[in-house]
């Protein structure tokens, strides 16, 4: 009888073990099998993100080699979005506009590096916050219209405000002041009454591909990025503070980030506590100009004395011989670099030219690049005999 006893525990605590091992392998499949994909899907996600996005390489190799590096921020991208579906994270990441860069790129082409400040700090007592202050629960200056749209303004260490009241009148800035450092209690006050500068560490690889939720991601307070706290709230017993970011409307939800409020570190998340401040107006402000008259039609682009491209293009010629051009086309960018292959043309923001992958680099050696634009034949102006023309010499490269 205890024989039997004892088999029948036995054979209860094998198959006890043996169910808890199946379902750990279960849990730890659905994180891994999440980022199994088959290489045909990853090269059709990578060629569907490389159309959203835009994006052309500039040398043989370089789409493969952009490839590998997506391939890899994928399954980074796969195995964490996993755990947040098992509830691990507050939030998910995304093949953003980052999703081809490593982070060491990221972070060399985005993020800034903390040098002294440039003015003399200022810390008042203005939003600093006692244990009496009552503050709102939720604060979101977008709704309010204070607050500009986001623009892609690539890296950015120090904000500068860009407030937008509903009834716009011109506004100038007197000076500014510091939020009580290493206080969210004190950054809270001051968010509740207006938007904030912040600067906070953005070097992690999760904030780089982050794309919604509640960041609380691993960071620092190695402070690279200049950004703007615009509110506060929270969401199922988290709070957080809804940030405003300058790498566009396609980072993060639609341009801003939800980051981690009320840590036990008192730098706040990222270090979003530690140089808070804000612009002070004192003196009036200068009367309004009142409405700005309509702009003139802007002329045409004159490239010699018999040819003119429309207005807001660039004339490139297309041939040349010697110091004079004997035919031109027209770039459809303002400002453009043209290529050395009489055909195509770069914008300014992308100016070195690669013609043999028919790309446009930001700089020698970049792998950011947009494809180049094509030129258009210019049209006889024949009415236009200035002076002051160019006489059939050539006005662009």
């Amino acid at each position: 009888m205890g024989t039997s006893s004892t088999t029948k525990a036995s054979l209860a605590a094998a198959a006890l073990l043996l169910l808890l091992s199946l379902a750990a392998a279960a849990a730890d499949m659905s994180i891994v099998s999440y980022g199994e994909r088959s290489e045909e899907e990853t090269r059709r996600m990578y060629a569907e993100w490389m159309v959203r996005h835009g994006k052309a390489y500039n040398a043989i190799g370089e789409e493969e080699q952009r490839y590998q590096v997506f391939k890899d921020n994928l399954r980074y991208i796969d195995a964490h979005n996993a755990a947040a579906d098992a509830g691990v994270h507050s939030f998910r990441l995304g093949l953003n506009r980052f999703a081809d860069l490593t982070n060491e790129e990221y972070r060399a082409a985005y993020l800034g590096v903390r040098t002294k400040p440039t003015r003399e700090r200022k810390v008042t007592n203005r939003y600093h916050a006692g244990d009496s202050d009552a503050l709102p629960d939720s604060v979101d200056w977008r709704t309010k219209g204070a607050v500009a749209e986001v623009k892609d303004q690539g890296s950015c260490v120090k904000v500068i405000h860009q407030l937008v009241p509903k009834n716009a009148k011109v506004v100038t800035i007197d000076s500014y002041e510091d939020v009580t450092p290493n206080s969210e209690k004190s950054l809270q006050k001051a968010v509740a009454n207006q938007p904030i500068s912040v600067a906070i560490e953005a070097g992690g690889r999760a904030f780089q591909l982050y794309s919604s939720g509640i960041f609380t991601g691993t960071c620092g307070t190695a402070l690279d990025h200049g950004v703007t706290a615009v509110g506060y709230g929270s969401e199922n017993g988290k709070d957080y503070w809804i940030v405003k970011n300058s790498w566009g409307k396609s980072w993060g939800e639609s341009g801003y980030v939800r980051m981690e409020r009320n840590i036990k570190a008192s730098s706040g998340k990222c270090g979003i506590a530690v140089e808070p401040s804000y612009p002070v107006k004192k003196g009036e402000n200068p009367p309004n100009p009142g409405p700005t008259p309509p702009s003139p039609t802007p002329p045409p682009t004159v490239c010699d004395s018999y040819y003119t491209c429309p207005e807001s293009t660039t004339c490139c010629c297309i041939y040349e011989y010697g110091k004079y051009c004997f035919a031109w086309g027209c770039c459809p960018l303002e400002g453009a670099t043209c290529c050395d292959d009489h055909y195509s043309c770069c914008p300014h923001e992308y100016p070195v030219c690669n013609v043999k992958q028919g790309t446009c680099l930001m700089a020698k050696d970049s792998p950011l690049s947009v494809k180049a634009q094509k030129r258009t034949l210019a049209k006889p102006h024949w009415a236009f005999f200035d002076n002051n023309a160019a006489d059939g010499r050539k006005s662009s490269a």
